[in-house]
């Protein structure tokens, strides 16, 4: 009984190993990308979009689920592409199908996984990243995450959108007119007194505070909301 049960098993998974095969137009788009940026002399990636979208690729059982790229001729200009798949037919010879489609270079750029409104601060959570054609990478889109994470949207800002230098800013922590605390760093010794902000500024601007005693303005490094320090010697401290 164990013998028998054991040659049924062996049978099957012979028959479904060697069962026709049917790849996707995904997965043939997918090995052709990477052969082009495998031959290329510059490395890249490519988006590859096969003209019929439906098309699948009918392997025999003597194929044993595998195909070459025979051919293949990219043309950067068009960004199209022409090529050659091949395979063993069921007469155990080789058998050919030529395919085209579109290929262009893509780069890989942030994007926001929301929608973020004006003034909103951006998390690392809000962020992911999308590939985007490479002739259309502008000197203003923004290609690395780094630093975006803590700014603020100066506009709205669109879920899987390519982000540029001017959509995010520093977070406002001081509006014009608001009562900022301002201290006084001198040899180690802090006195805070309160003062006027003059303009809107964000962490680590420098800002123009008046202050309310002596009427006098000074200018401060923001260090966090409504608070900014002034780093000055004693003589300057006596000064004011």
């Amino acid at each position: 009984m164990r013998i028998l049960l054991a040659a049924v098993a062996a049978l099957a998974i012979a028959g479904q190993a060697y069962a026709d095969t049917a790849v996707t137009a995904d997965a043939i788009a997918t090995r052709i990308s990477e052969t082009i940026a495998a031959r290329l002399p510059s490395p890249g990636r490519y988006k590859v979009m096969l003209a019929d979208p439906g098309y699948q690729l009918t392997l025999p059982a003597a194929a044993q689920g595998r195909y070459d790229i025979a051919a293949l001729t990219f043309d950067p200009a068009r960004q199209s592409f022409t090529a050659a798949l091949a395979y063993t037919n069921a007469g155990g010879e080789r058998e050919y199908v030529r395919i085209g489609g579109a290929a262009a270079s893509v780069v890989t750029v942030p994007a926001l996984l929301r929608d973020v409104a004006p003034g909103e601060t951006i998390s690392e959570a809000d962020l992911t990243t999308i590939e985007m054609p490479a002739d259309r990478l502008g000197s203003q889109i923004l290609t690395s995450s780094a630093n975006i994470a803590g700014q603020a949207a100066r506009r709205m800002l669109r879920a899987n959108t390519p982000l540029q230098n001017y959509d995010v800013k520093k977070p406002i922590l001081i509006k014009k007119g608001e009562l900022v605390t301002v201290t006084y760093a001198v040899d180690g010794i802090e006195l805070t007194t309160q003062g006027q902000a003059q303009a809107e500024a964000g962490l680590g601007d420098t800002v123009a505070v008046m202050n309310t005693r002596s009427r006098r303005t000074i200018d401060a490094r923001v260090t966090g909301s409504g608070a900014a320090t002034v780093v000055v010697s004693n003589a300057t401290l006596a000064a004011r």
